[in-house]
C-alpha cells in the first residue's frame, strides 16, 4: 500500500464513547452534581496447564474493579474519569505466566478526558477506552487498556460515522507488557498496572470510517500511520441476507524499515442462524513466505479482527507470513446462559509450528448486574510438547 499523505488532525478511533446530552445543565456545579457513577467489582481465576519437561502449571486469582465518573453536559461540555484497580490473591506462577497479562497489583487512572459536543461533531480528548480494528484495549483483564488520544467524530453525512485524531500513549495490562514496535519496554517494572507509554516518535494517525448507506450493507474503512513503524490499513463488508451474513476483510501493512517486507492478509466468513443456533465459518490468509514479517494486526489486545480470533492465543498466528487459518463455530443461548464452541486451525509454513486450538465461552447471567463467564481452551501443537490448556472464570458484578 502506497503511503498515504499525513492527516493534520490525526487518528481513527473510538467510535464508542462519544456520546451527549447537550445542555443538560444550566450551571458548571449542577453538571457535576447531576453527574453519573457506575462502575464493577471483579474476581478473577485463570489457570494453565502446559505438556512438555520443565514446564510449570500456572494459576492466579486476583480481584478488583472500576469506578467511572461522567458529568452531566454544561453547554455540550462532558469531563469523564475511571479508576481501576487489581490486586493478587493467590498466585502460583513459577515461569511467569501471568506476568505481562494478570499479575497486577494497583490502581491506574485509565479514563481522564475533556469532551465537547456541537451539533454533529464530538471532540474527545485525554485518557480514553478504544474500540477500531486497528485501535481496541482489550478488557479480558481485571485492567482495561486504554489510550491517551485526541479524537473528532463526525455524523454528517448520512448513515456514516467518521472519526479522525491522534493517539499518542497506549496504556497495557500490567507495567511489564511490552508490544515492539510500536511501544518499548518499561524499564521500571515493578508488577504494577500498565502506565501510559508513548507509541513510536510521534504517535498513530488514523482515520476510520463507517457506513451503511445500502442496505444490509455495513463498511468499515480505517488507516493508521505509526512514524517510522509502518502504514496500516483495514477494510472490510458485512451483508445481511435474511438470518444469515457474508462478510470479507482486508488488512495491508507498509512497512518503514527496508528489512521487513511489506504484506496484507485477507479473510471471508459465513454465517447463519438455524433454530436458535448461530452458525459461522471464517478463513484468513497471509500472504509472504515463513522468514517474511508478519501482517500488523494494529495495537491493543483488542485489536484482533480478522475472522479466525479465538480466545487464548487471540488467533495471533494468522497473521504471521504464509499461514492459512479457517475457524467453525456455533452460539446458542439457554435462557440466561450462552454459549459458543469454536474450533480454529493455523497452519504455517515452519516446519513443525502448526496449530489446532478448541474454545468453549460460556456466559450465565444471574441478574442485570451479576454475571459470572468461564472460557476454556485446549491448545493441540503440531509439536506436541508445546500443548496446553487454559481455564479462565470471572465472577462480575456491575453497578
Amino acid at each position: 500500500m502506497k503511503k498515504i499523505a499525513k492527516l493534520s488532525l490525526v487518528t481513527a478511533v473510538a467510535v464508542v464513547g462519544f456520546s451527549s446530552s447537550a445542555f443538560a445543565a444550566d450551571s458548571i456545579s449542577e453538571a457535576f452534581s447531576n453527574g453519573k457513577v457506575k462502575g464493577s467489582i471483579k474476581s478473577y481465576y485463570f489457570a494453565q496447564t502446559f505438556d512438555g519437561a520443565g514446564k510449570n502449571d500456572s494459576s492466579i486469582w486476583a480481584n478488583g474493579g472500576h469506578l467511572n465518573y461522567i458529568t452531566d453536559s454544561f453547554n455540550g461540555l462532558v469531563l469523564g474519569a475511571t479508576l481501576q484497580t487489581s490486586h493478587v490473591t493467590n498466585k502460583d506462577d513459577k515461569d511467569g505466566k501471568t506476568k505481562s497479562s494478570m499479575d497486577a497489583q494497583g490502581s491506574v487512572l485509565s479514563e481522564s478526558y475533556l469532551q465537547y459536543t456541537y451539533k454533529n461533531t464530538t471532540f474527545k480528548g485525554g485518557r480514553q477506552f478504544i474500540k477500531t480494528p486497528l485501535l481496541a484495549g482489550s478488557g479480558s483483564r481485571l485492567i482495561k487498556e486504554a489510550f491517551e488520544a485526541y479524537l473528532l467524530v463526525n455524523t454528517d453525512l448520512p448513515n456514516t460515522t467518521i472519526v479522525a485524531g491522534k493517539v499518542t500513549k497506549y496504556q497495557q495490562r500490567t507495567d511489564y507488557t511490552t508490544t515492539a514496535p510500536f511501544t518499548s519496554a518499561n524499564s521500571n517494572a515493578s508488577g504494577g498496572p500498565g502506565k501510559f507509554m508513548k507509541i513510536g516518535t510521534d504517535g498513530i494517525d488514523t482515520i476510520y470510517v463507517k457506513n451503511t448507506s445500502i442496505p444490509n450493507l455495513a463498511v468499515q474503512f480505517q488507516y493508521a500511520n505509526a512514524d517510522e513503524i509502518a502504514d496500516l490499513m483495514y477494510l472490510d463488508a458485512k451483508y445481511s441476507i435474511g438470518s444469515g451474513y457474508l462478510a470479507a476483510q482486508y488488512y495491508d501493512t507498509d512497512y518503514d524499515a527496508v528489512s521487513s517486507k511489506d504484506n496484507s492478509l485477507y479473510g471471508l466468513k459465513v454465517g447463519v442462524k438455524v433454530s436458535g443456533i448461530d452458525l459461522f465459518a471464517g478463513y484468513t490468509s497471509a500472504d509472504g513466505k515463513s522468514e517474511d514479517a508478519a501482517v500488523a494486526r494494529g495495537l491493543g489486545q483488542g485489536a484482533y479482527a480478522h475472522y479466525t480470533a479465538t480466545t487464548k492465543t487471540a488467533g495471533a498466528n494468522a497473521f504471521k507470513a504464509g499461514t492459512d487459518s479457517w475457524q467453525i463455530g456455533a452460539g446458542y443461548k439457554f435462557g440466561d446462559l450462552k454459549t459458543k464452541l469454536r474450533y480454529s486451525s493455523f497452519d504455517q509454513p515452519s516446519a513443525n509450528a502448526d496449530l489446532d486450538e478448541t474454545t468453549l465461552n460460556l456466559e450465565y447471567e444471574f441478574n442485570k448486574e451479576l454475571k459470572a463467564q468461564i472460557d476454556y481452551s485446549i491448545l493441540d501443537y503440531e509439536n506436541n510438547t508445546n500443548d496446553a490448556t487454559d481455564l479462565r472464570s470471572r465472577l462480575i458484578y456491575s453497578f
